[in-house]
């Protein structure tokens, strides 16, 4: 009989705060040059904008994935007045998107129109995912994006979605499964173990944990991103690239994860 040969792809997921470095410059060249670097097959980014006065009205997303070559989805998390904040899936292989909504909240305060700049200071910001289904030769993964809430109670309201009938209880066991992002919270978070109850974490091969963070860039002190798998895929390394440009890009780190499967 024969065997399906060994795929290898490689994931990445990075929370981008909107191109603006460290530098005060927004710059979604300098990102997408961090990206490519790693020449990932799958990116899954939080903090992206699109037609944003405090951005200069660029699509990130667009420019990066034109940049890197890569097919683009992207989920905006707000819309107000034409102007867009969100998350975005790149992907080099096919796909098709099965889920791009939001996520439960408690009740949202009105934020006035001048205030959108600064929305991301605030803990009320709506929170998405994105899930699609991507053909890697004969092969089909599910992929899954999300940044979820800054508060303790919703965040894990959301991750409890995340994990039911609607989400990735309907089809994670039956294709491999790759959930990524920036979560806002560590690994003694009750959100974090309940995923850990049905997911491995890629960080869980690297023998420091110290060397496990992501957030700030320039001094990592929190664990906050994370890739979690299941299924027949294995993990062959994991990296979070802490060198001049990584550290100046963005205000967190990328996570990088080998596969095959």
């Amino acid at each position: 009989m024969k065997t399906k040969p060994i795929l290898k792809i490689k994931v990445m997921t990075y929370n981008v705060h909107s191109c603006r470095g460290l530098d005060g410059r927004v710059l979604p060249s300098r990102i997408a040059r961090v990206i490519e670097q790693f020449n990932p097959d799958l990116v899954a980014l939080q903090e992206l904008d699109v037609n944003r006065s405090w951005s200069n009205r660029m699509d990130q997303p667009h420019l990066i994935a034109q940049h890197l070559r890569m097919q683009c989805h992207f989920q905006p998390a707000i819309d107000i007045e034409g102007e867009h904040y969100g998350i975005a899936i790149l992907s080099r292989h096919p796909f098709e998107i099965k889920k791009s909504v939001d996520l439960p909240s408690y009740p949202k305060r009105s934020i006035p129109r001048k205030n959108f700049i600064h929305l991301f200071k605030y803990f009320f910001e709506p929170r998405y995912a994105i899930w699609i289904s991507v053909t890697i030769g004969s092969r089909v993964i599910n992929f899954v994006n999300t940044h979820l809430s800054l508060r303790a109670n919703e965040r894990l309201e959301q991750i409890k979605s995340l994990l039911g009938e609607e989400w990735l209880n309907m089809d994670s066991h039956k294709v491999p499964t790759i959930f990524c992002g920036d979560f806002n919270e560590g690994p003694r978070a009750r959100g974090y173990q309940l995923l850990r109850a049905s997911f491995d974490e890629v960080k869980s091969s690297m023998p420091h944990k110290s060397s496990r963070k992501t957030l700030f860039s320039p001094l990592p002190l929190f664990e906050v991103d994370h890739i979690f798998y299941n299924g027949n895929l294995h993990v062959e390394s994991v990296k979070i690239p802490n060198t001049p440009l990584t550290r100046i890009a963005s205000d967190h780190l990328p996570l990088i994860a080998d596969f095959n499967f």
